[in-house]
Formats: structure tokens, sequence, C-alpha cells
């Protein structure tokens, strides 16, 4: 092969692997067929010494660069209009990726250790009234529902179950605490469980359990009670609590998932004038006589008409 069929062939090889990107992105039926038919005559040139690859290159002059031009300037347009999307996407998995990580690591690590902080409050409480004394800072519990309860807590339950009856109670400056809760906390060493939390409207109640027992108490944050739970535990729901911004997570990968889809249909759809050109293309590709004008000479003709007819009459 001489210096010039080789640059040729090295050129019309260039135009193969643009053609073959093109494809590769656009994922259209048309596109990938124009390239399977270009590279089969690609190769009717490359295993084929006697032919003058001059008539390649006027093929390429003729088909291939105006495609490939027209191709590339639609990808482009096409890049524009998704970058948005993709930036979208991008937000979104961020928003998701951040919350997921402080789901996991914040919330649930910190309501075990809660559990541990009210039970010593709990403790120190018993203390200062059986020495009628006032060191218990409320603060230490009172963190929980502040940085948890809008997201937590939860919002939908019968909030007569959570509600305080009338007890016999003991007086902590402005916190009120039965009497009866104290005794069944103190046979237990005040070892308790955060259950879950509640918001009804603007009112915040958390649930406890107390350790090694079947009883439940209540800590009515602005009523300021802490009483033991009278209700009926079939009427509500006390499984962990769960962010109520799950939902909104729940939404972006849904959302995110059709926005995905629709690059890929994005890419796929093409005006369809452009559409009308690619068929028209490949109808000229499978039109021997055009194919014969290029390629005027019998010999040549009938070898390619071979090759063209393994793959491109047979769709």
């Amino acid at each position: 092969m001489g210096d010039d069929a080789a640059t040729i062939m090295s050129q019309s090889k260039r135009r193969l692997t643009k053609l073959k990107l093109l494809a590769n992105f656009f994922e259209h039926i048309d596109v990938i067929s124009i390239y399977i038919k270009t590279d089969i005559i690609h190769n009717l040139f490359q295993e084929n010494k006697a032919l003058d690859y001059h008539k390649l290159e006027l093929f390429h002059l003729q088909y291939t660069d105006s495609l490939i031009e027209l191709l590339t300037k639609i990808k482009r347009q096409k890049e524009n209009d998704m970058l948005a999307v993709i930036n979208e996407i991008d937000v979104n998995n961020k928003y998701i990726g951040g919350f997921e990580e402080r789901r996991g690591d914040s919330f649930h690590t910190e309501r075990k250790m809660y559990s541990g902080i009210f039970s010593q409050h709990l403790k120190t409480l018993y203390k200062d009234l059986t020495e009628n004394i006032f060191t218990a800072d409320w603060n230490k519990v009172l963190y929980f529902h502040k940085r948890y309860g809008q997201e937590f807590y939860r919002t939908n339950a019968d909030e007569e179950q959570l509600k305080s009856r009338h007890f016999p109670s003991y007086q902590y400056k402005d916190y009120t605490i039965e009497r009866k809760l104290l005794g069944r906390l103190n046979i237990q060493n005040f070892k308790v469980r955060f259950v879950c939390g509640y918001l009804i409207g603007t009112y915040e109640y958390e649930l406890f359990r107390i350790f090694q027992s079947d009883d439940y108490f209540i800590f009515g944050v602005d009523e300021k009670k802490l009483y033991l739970f009278s209700g009926d535990l079939e009427k509500l729901d006390i499984s962990e609590n769960q962010s109520n911004q799950t939902t909104i997570i729940n939404q972006l990968k849904n959302k995110n998932e059709l926005l995905e889809n629709s690059i890929i249909e994005r890419k796929r759809m093409l005006p369809a004038e452009v559409e009308n050109v690619l068929k028209d293309y490949l109808k000229n590709l499978e039109n021997i006589d055009i194919m014969s004008k290029i390629f005027d000479f019998d010999e040549e003709t009938n070898i390619l008409r071979a090759m063209l007819n393994l793959n491109l009459n047979n769709n």
C-alpha cells in the first residue's frame, strides 16, 4: 500500500471512529445502521488492495463528512440541553447523599445516647427530691426534641392516648412528676429506653419504656410533665421515628430516575427533517445504482454489491 493509499485508509478509519462515537451517543437505529454500512465499505477497500483508494475518499467527501458534521452539531446542541438535566440530577444526588449520611450517623445513634442521658437525668431528679434540692439541668434532655423533633417526630397520632390524666405527683421547679412513675423507675434503677417522639400540632410528647418491664411513660415536653402511659398501645404507632424527609428523598430518587430516562430519550429523539435525511442516506447506501456511480467500474462494483448484500439488504 502506497503512502497516499495509507493516508486515505487512516483518514477513513478516523471517520469511522467519529461515526461510531456518534452512533454510541445517539443510540439511534439509523445512525447505527449507517455506521455498520460505512464500516463494510471501508473494509472492502482494506481487504482489496487493487481498488482505487481515491474512490473511498470521494465516497467519504460526498457522504460521510457531511453526515458527521450534521450529527456533531446536533450532539453539541443536545449536550447543552442535557447539561441542565445532568446538573439537576447531581444536585438531587448531593442532597440525597447528605441526608442519608446524616440520617444514618446522627439520629439513630443519638437516640440511644439520649436514653442513657435521660436515665441519668431521672436518677438525679429522684435524688434531688429525696434531699429537697434542685441540681438537675433540664437542658441536658431538652436538646433532643429541639434538634430532632421537627424532622423526626411522628405527626399523625391519637393525641388522647398521649395526654396526661390526673395523678398524684411531685413538683420539681416547673416540672410535674408522677409519684407512681418514680417508684417504678427506682425499682429498675432508672434505666429507660427512648421509644419514639410525637409532634401533634405544636405539642411534643416523648414515649419511653422502663427497662425490663412493660411500663411506658410519657415526657410531655410542653406541659412539663412526666407520667406513666395509661393509653392503649394498640392505638399508637410506637415504631422507631423516621425522618419526614424520607418521603422527599424517595420523590427525588424517582425524579432522578425519570430524568435519567429522559436523557436517553432526548439523545435518541432527532428532528423530523433529520430523521428523513438519515432514511434517505440509508437508501443511498443500499442503492446499488448510486454506489455504481461512485465506484464506476464493473468488477469493483460487483465486489461492492456482494459486500453490501451481506448486511444491507437483510435488516
